[in-house]
């Protein structure tokens, strides 16, 4: 048996009409629907999970050539009261806590997009079906302001919502718009969908989130979580959530997705936010690289949750307190991929790489007394002249009069110069303008020698992005300097060294480089 019930939707139903001249755009307007959805399933979740209903279905159906849009839900549905607030005009509903805070959605939404709808609707574990129509056209053109609603009986196994909207006037044109409105319904239910409790199909395409990966530089990966208070205008706003900088950076996903219970308001692809007091042109870095995810849940939105109301200073507070909450995020992302790239090259990774290679080869250094004598006798007879003194000097002036800027771990090898003598060289790599090749010290500790690199010189600079260049070159400066150590050891009575003990130690040296 069917029952008709009549119900008036004060004010006057052709008011509906006027929802049509919204400013709404076609995916807020379908999230209105959505809303409803998710939200009946979230009022409701102990009792469906109760008797077995984990997750839910929203299934958004459009028919292209007949101008027919379609809402179905298997959420927890409605009796007559809850059935009557939804269609009448001025119905707040009874708790505004939710994502259905104003109880207006689903008239504007579905007035907006077309002239005649109809919702049908049962609640779960109840018989009772219920569904009106509303023909704007008609109320508008009799001056009615009443509807009926047709109750009927039905499988208490049945339950949930189904919104069908006819004579569209918002037409959804082409595959384009329709990749535009799944995309940007991915993006605003994401966590809806990534939480395994929700699935949105568009026609025949489940909608779907992919996280963003971030950034992994300097040893650490760039995204933290951000719990953040400010007063404004008497009261206290909360922000939480988190930043971000993306690994594969891109104008369209960079920005910041503002969420408000549990869905974006603010955000999607290409839609993201981005106060230009943080994010500066558009061309900028910032711009293609700096993201995340903002809850504001108290900040007040506006009637199609497309925006917030915060014309009167709060958005400028906000914005003011989260740079601060983000400066070292913003910093980082001001760096060009080139030269992070160039940054990376000589990285404390990129630094354990070349110390694993080059230790294999200090380890196999071990000299004794006997090798220092073969060495010393093939140059004890040569004199030193005026010539190797002024070369000598020339060498130790260029080699330490500059301020070190090192990058990179600091490497440590430890290596027997002779059997009387064990020192530890400890090497890093400088990217600095320098004049110098590589720099020496050994003048805090006898038994230290600290060398540092130029990778940056204009000799090596061709080659320094090439990790076995890296290798072969420290192998080369650390037999270098240890030949500089032994020669020294060997020096004559006035402190000089020949310019041939280097040499022959460096001959040496290389000899034992070449056979491993």
């Amino acid at each position: 048996m069917e029952k008709i019930t009549s119900l008036n939707i004060q004010p006057q139903a052709g008011v509906l009409g006027v929802f049509s001249r919204l400013n709404y755009k076609s995916w807020y307007a379908i999230a209105e629907f959505v809303d409803n959805s998710t939200q009946s399933f979230y009022n409701n979740e102990s009792v469906l999970n109760a008797n077995g209903i984990k997750t839910i279905t929203v299934q958004i159906e459009y028919d292209f050539d007949k101008n027919i849009l379609k809402i179905t839900d298997n959420a927890y549905g409605m009796e007559m009261a809850d059935f009557s607030r939804a269609v009448k005009v001025d119905s707040p509903p009874e708790s505004n806590n939710g994502r259905n805070e104003f109880g207006m959605g689903l008239k504007t939404a579905a007035s907006w997009f077309g002239n005649i709808w109809s919702v049908e609707s049962t609640q779960f574990g109840s018989t009772n079906k219920y569904f009106t129509e509303v023909n704007i056209r008609e109320l508008r053109e009799k001056h009615l302001n009443t509807i009926e609603i047709i109750s009927g009986e039905c499988n208490p196994a049945e339950h949930g919502t189904t919104i069908t909207i006819r004579d569209i006037t918002k037409k959804i044109d082409g595959s384009r718009t329709k990749g535009k409105i799944i995309k940007l319904l991915e993006s605003m239910y994401r966590r809806d969908l990534n939480s395994g409790k929700v699935n949105i199909w568009f026609n025949d395409t489940p909608l779907h989130f992919d996280e963003y990966q971030s950034l992994e530089f300097r040893d650490r990966v760039w995204k933290k979580n951000v719990d953040f208070k400010f007063e404004f205008d008497g009261l206290e706003h909360h922000v939480t959530g988190f930043v971000g900088i993306l690994a594969n950076g891109g104008f369209g996903k960079a920005g910041f997705a503002l969420f408000r219970r549990g869905r974006v308001i603010i955000g999607g692809e290409e839609q993201n936010y981005k106060p230009e007091g943080i994010f500066h042109q558009a061309q900028s870095p910032i711009s293609h690289k700096l993201f995340g995810e903002l809850d504001l849940e108290d900040f007040p939105v506006n009637q199609a949750k497309d925006g917030f109301v915060w014309d009167d200073g709060l958005e400028v507070a906000f914005v003011k307190e989260l740079k601060k909450e983000i400066q070292d995020y913003i910093d980082i992302a001001k760096i060009t991929n080139k030269e992070r790239a160039k940054e990376e090259e000589f990285s404390d990774k990129a630094s354990e790489i070349v110390q694993g290679e080059v230790k294999k080869f200090t380890d196999s250094l071990s000299f004794s007394i006997d090798d220092d004598k073969k060495i010393a006798d093939a140059y004890t007879n040569e004199t030193t002249n005026n010539s190797d003194i002024a070369a000598y000097e020339e060498y130790l002036h260029s080699t330490n009069n500059d301020e070190e800027k090192t990058v990179g771990n600091k490497r440590l090898y430890c290596i027997q110069i002779n059997e009387a003598i064990k020192k530890d060289f400890i090497v890093e790599w400088s990217i600095g303008n320098k004049t110098y090749w590589i720099n020496v010290d050994e003048s805090k500790d006898d038994n230290k020698v600290s060398i540092v690199i130029n990778i940056n010189h204009p000799f090596f600079k061709p080659y320094s992005n090439n990790e076995d260049f890296k290798i072969v070159l420290e192998k080369f400066v650390i037999s270098f300097v240890v030949a500089e150590q032994q020669a020294k050891s060997t020096s004559n009575k006035d402190g000089y060294i020949p310019a041939s003990a280097i040499r022959h130690r460096m001959n040496e040296f290389l000899s034992k480089v070449s056979e491993d």
